[in-house]
């Protein structure tokens, strides 16, 4: 089923907001700059804006090249938009700006679209700073001839992506059916005799089929399912390991379908009948994430009460929370105490955290998770994926079985 799509006047509109929005600050444009290259983490901005992505892989610079593997939108805050990318083949016309200027040399190609403009002397907002390098800044002003006037303007975008419009809705929920049919596919597979490697690789092949990539997948067994990882190599599970009855199971699986990312976990036991100790586990771990997600009172709740939330169950329910200090099984969670994110192009923030007081408002998207364990036993995995309603929560992943244990 071909995946929905963003309508040309959207794009339109998220510029004109971006615009709106750097001007009330003072500034003159915006760069936003994003990376792909093949990886998956931080194109959100540019696509947002221009439905764009550099197709050429993240190379180290040389005399006559720059930046591989990223783009630049250069949007005046009075003017049009010129898209700058290192490499353009477009067979599909999927871009949205008018403007596109292809340059292997990026940097410079961003200063010169800079100095052509009069922005270069400007107060100019940066978006993306997360891939923005400081090889491609002194670049930029080696070509400008002068220091840039850079303000960190990654707030606009986090505002303007974290509310999902009816079309994004949409391909959120495709997302989320893929990711079902990708998960399922995984979970059938951990079976007596496969390795986890075979698990992932049957996933793999149905999210191909319909249209995503991974981001990562972590995954764990045995005696390493206190572990979030089979292995701590590349990649971060195990191929030699034959999976046996009994074995503790957990799957957390992310990347986009069609850019806009589904993000969950299962766990199980290899042959579906758990001990009493991996029963405890795997009940509590579901019970909590339904638990949280029942929790969400819409333009009310912060992302800090949900944390909050989820720590006070832990407590209750005899869990390891995410300050624990005697259970190494719950190294992971100590290392990174948070019961998920927003969700959308990309693994976004704001995230669930007890210092974030960001209020959850409808058409929010999130992923809810947890990693929770128990000494002796090991660790149990569970994430949904929610749509904020009016009225509470929607779980987008339902469709995927949260138990599969007698």
């Amino acid at each position: 089923m071909p995946a929905p799509r963003i309508p040309d006047s959207e794009f339109t509109e998220r510029r004109a907001k971006a615009q709106a929005m750097a001007k009330d600050m003072g500034l003159d444009a915006l760069i936003v700059w994003s990376r792909s290259g093949h990886s998956v983490e931080a194109y959100g901005d540019l696509y947002y804006l221009t439905n764009f992505v550099s197709l050429f892989p993240c190379v180290p610079d040389r005399r006559t090249w720059s930046s591989r593997g990223h783009g630049a939108l250069i949007l005046p805050v009075d003017g049009e938009p010129i898209l700058v990318t290192d490499y353009l083949d477009d067979p599909e016309d999927r871009i949205k700006v008018k403007d596109v200027r292809a340059e292997p040399d990026l940097a410079a190609g961003v200063a010169d679209v800079l100095k052509e403009t009069g922005l270069a002397s400007g107060k100019l907002g940066m978006v993306g700073m997360m891939s923005f390098l400081v090889s491609a800044l002194h670049r930029m002003q080696e070509r400008a001839g002068h220091r840039l006037d850079l303000t960190d303007a990654d707030h606009i975008l986090d505002r303007l992506r974290v509310i999902k419009s009816p079309a994004e809705i949409a391909q959120m929920r495709h997302a989320a059916n893929v990711g079902v049919k990708w998960m399922q596919a995984t979970m059938d597979a951990i079976v007596e005799g496969n390795t986890e490697g075979d698990a992932v690789g049957a996933g793999l092949a149905v999210l191909a089929a319909n249209g995503g990539t991974q981001q990562d997948i972590a995954i764990a067994s045995g005696p390493n399912a206190r572990h979030y990882m089979g292995s701590s190599g590349m990649p971060h599970w195990n191929i030699t390991r034959p999976l046996q009855k009994g074995d503790l199971v957990h799957v957390d699986q992310w990347g986009p379908v069609d850019a806009y990312y589904t993000d969950f976990a299962r766990s199980t036991v290899v042959g579906g009948k758990p001990t009493e100790g991996q029963r405890e586990l795997l009940d509590g771990n579901v019970a909590l994430i339904h638990h949280l997600v029942a929790s969400i009172q819409p333009n009310r709740t912060t992302f800090g009460d949900l944390y909050r939330t989820g720590s006070k169950w832990l407590d209750d329910n005899g869990f390891a929370n995410h300050k624990s200090t005697g259970d190494e099984t719950n190294n992971f969670s100590r290392l990174f105490p948070c019961f998920g994110h927003a969700l959308g192009l990309g693994i976004d923030g704001p995230w669930i955290v007890d210092d974030e007081e960001t209020v959850i408002v409808p058409n929010m998207t999130l992923a809810i998770e947890a990693l929770v364990s128990k000494p002796g036993v090991g660790a149990s995995n569970f994430e949904e994926n929610v749509l904020v309603t009016p009225e509470g929560a929607e779980i987008l992943t339902a469709g995927c079985d949260s138990k599969r244990w007698a």
